[in-house]
């Protein structure tokens, strides 16, 4: 009797197993990559506020009211007001 070898099916799964992990390591490098722009985003916006705030900050010691005002919408928001003030909240 002669013997069959196989070599054809066990060279196909090793390529697939390949493909797979390769897949694999792409599908985590574009996670981390997403990952760290969204760091980026997050830390620009928390960056921002904090300016922001410190802008609001000095103004509240010199105003005695500091208002939030929407000119598109007449909408306003009161951001603060002494205590010592006249004033109706």
């Amino acid at each position: 009797m002669t013997e069959i070898k196989y070599i054809f099916p066990k060279q196909l799964q090793s390529v697939a197993a390949l493909a797979f992990i390769a897949v694999l390591i792409v599908l985590l490098l574009i996670l981390t990559v997403m990952g760290h722009m969204r760091n980026r985003k997050l830390k620009r916006t928390l960056e921002e506020q904090t300016a922001e705030k410190r802008i609001l900050d000095k103004m509240y010691i010199d105003f005695t009211a500091v208002y939030y005002v929407e000119l598109n919408t007449g909408s306003f928001e009161i951001l603060h007001m002494n205590n010592g003030t006249n004033a109706k909240k």
